[in-house]
């Protein structure tokens, strides 16, 4: 991994997931890119029913531009004060105009970029996605890994990571993919299937589980790989038992568009994993491919 992506609106929560970025960027030796998206107050419809001088997209842009390199010395002087290690990684900076998606999208293609870093954050029993609306909408279109950085989150060591899965072929390139982020952290994968009911023996989930783990098994090495099966109610319901079970330093799953997130960030379960906001979640794109 050589390139992290951290979008930015400047707020307390996108600081501290631009601050994990830094420093899982140490450990992997990457460099970093923050990002702005800017929209320009001609482009907001409300605008022209509004009386009051407008900034030009070069004045926002050069305000942008300084609060960016703010940032960065803000950045590389507190990753100066970590004992472990002071070196601070390469931090550069862009700004656009257009939307989060539409500038995201741009500069991981442009910008060969490994893997995106947003802060999010949890208020009042909710999970809201920063950086406005247009941040599920890039979620749900990302062809990109996207780490979510819950707002209370301080980076430690990543020894854990949990992959969640429904034993879908599409989620086996997204899951080596995973294995090699664990290699660089020497970290250890639990393969975990959340299923309602126990599976019989000899039962077409059976034969769908040993299947999965075939081509696991016959296409990913890494020495620090287990699986085991959790028996609960619903997926969220078994999310959340793992969670408060074990110590887990990050989640990642698959995002199927218009499934999983949609369940995870909005409505009643957005109210149950507010519980674990201290927990990266790291969201895959299927593979299509496959």
């Amino acid at each position: 991994m050589k390139k992290i992506l951290v979008p930015t609106d400047f707020s307390v929560p996108a600081e501290n997931a631009a601050r994990y970025a830094v420093q899982l960027a140490k450990v992997l030796n990457a460099d970093i890119l923050l990002c702005n998206a800017i929209k320009a107050p001609a482009d907001t419809p409300i605008v022209a029913q509004v009386a009051w001088p407008l900034m030009d997209y070069p004045t926002l842009k050069e305000e942008v531009t300084s609060d960016l390199d703010v940032l960065v010395q803000k950045l590389c002087a507190s990753t100066n004060l970590d004992n472990n290690q002071s070196v601070c990684p390469r931090i550069a900076y862009e700004s656009a105009k257009g939307t989060v998606h539409e500038v995201v999208s741009t500069l991981v293609k442009e910008r060969e970029i490994d893997l995106v870093v947003m802060g999010m954050a949890g208020a009042g029993g909710v999970i809201q996605f920063l950086l406005g609306s247009n941040s599920k909408e890039m979620i749900e279109k990302a062809d990109f890994p996207i780490l979510l950085v819950p707002y209370v989150a301080g980076f430690k060591k990543i020894r854990k990571i949990v992959f969640a899965t429904n034993l879908d072929i599409h989620e086996l390139g997204p899951l080596k993919s995973l294995i090699n982020l664990a290699t660089l952290l020497d970290a250890e994968i639990t393969i975990t299937h959340i299923t309602y009911k126990e599976i019989e023996i000899d039962s077409k989930q059976q034969y769908k589980t040993e299947a999965y783990m075939n081509d696991v098994v016959a296409k990913i090495d890494h020495p620090k790989v287990k699986y085991e099966k959790v028996w609960n109610t619903d997926f969220d319901s078994g999310l959340n038992w793992i969670i408060d079970q074990q110590e887990i330093d990050m989640v990642a799953i698959v995002h199927h568009r218009h499934h999983i997130l949609e369940r995870i960030f909005s409505g009643s379960h957005t109210q149950r994993l507010s519980r674990h906001t201290e927990i990266p979640l790291l969201v895959f794109p299927p593979d299509e491919e496959n």
